[in-house]
Formats: C-alpha cells, structure tokens, sequence
C-alpha cells in the first residue's frame, strides 16, 4: 500500500473512531435522561394512584366524587328553599295589600259616620 493510502486509512480511522466516541458518549447521556424520565413517570403514577384513591375510592372519608355529590344535592335543597322563601314573601305581601285595601273603606265609613 503506497503511503497516502495508509495515510487515508489512518486519518479515516481516526475519523471513525473519534465519531464512534461521540457517539457513545450521546447515548450515555440519552441512557441518563431516560433514567430519569423513568424515575419521574415512577413518581406521577404515584401521586395519581393517591389521587384516584383520595377522589375515586376514598382514604378513610367517603370519596372526593361521593362528597361533591352530597355537597349539589345540598346546594339545590338550599336553592329550592330560598326559592319558596321568596315565593312566600310575595304572596305575604300580596294577602297584607289585599288585607288593606279591604280595610280602608271600612275605616273611612267609621271615620265619616263619627
């Protein structure tokens, strides 16, 4: 082999090698994110295991789901009360004007007739 192709081999050996470094290096560093990426998916599935249990199955209270529920059940009753309240004030208001107009004729007669 003449020199310059040595030379060509030795330099395209070198290449080779210095690439196959980078990329080892690359993919340890690929190897370390992943490691890392497991680790924090590891502790999400945690915390939505926790939550699942505090929401759907409950940690020693009813669930978060079946409390929600109570809490709009709640909240209608009040509103159907509130409801009625107003309902009875009108009506309350109405019958104290029915009642006064019912009263003023018989006031003034007893007013005119002294």
């Amino acid at each position: 082999m003449s020199k310059d192709a040595e030379k060509l081999v030795e330099e395209f050996s070198e290449d080779l090698a210095l690439i196959l470094e980078t990329f080892i290096e690359e993919t340890q560093d690929a190897k370390v994110v992943i490691a890392r990426i497991e680790t924090e998916m590891g502790r999400l599935k945690e915390d939505i295991t926790s939550l699942n249990k505090t929401i759907r199955d409950g940690n020693g209270q009813p669930p978060l789901i079946t409390r929600i529920a109570v809490v709009e059940e709640k909240i209608a009753e009040i509103k159907g009360k509130i409801e009625a309240m107003e309902n009875e004030t009108a009506e309350e208001k109405k019958l104290r004007w029915e009642f006064v107009l019912a009263a003023v004729p018989g006031v003034l007669a007893l007013l005119t007739g002294l």
